[in-house]
């Protein structure tokens, strides 16, 4: 399961729908009270281990190496 978040333009209300990634997205999800003008937020993810890490650095395992030695 997968949860997702809304955004109410008429109440202004933010809820959460959860469902499974394979289902489509449906036309219209209605916020709790009803409305059915709603929009999904966007839900930026944090990655561990990404480009922030210098070249050169680390030599991997767990933790990118830095604790490795």
């Amino acid at each position: 399961m997968a949860a997702y978040d809304y955004r109410c333009r008429t109440c202004d209300t933010r809820f959460e729908v959860r469902r499974a990634i394979t289902d489509p997205a449906p036309a219209a999800v209605a916020c709790p009270a009803g409305h059915t003008d709603t929009t999904r937020l966007f839900a930026a993810l944090a990655v561990a281990g990404s480009a922030a890490q210098p070249a050169g650095a680390g030599g991997g395992g767990c933790c990118g190496g830095g604790c490795c030695g």
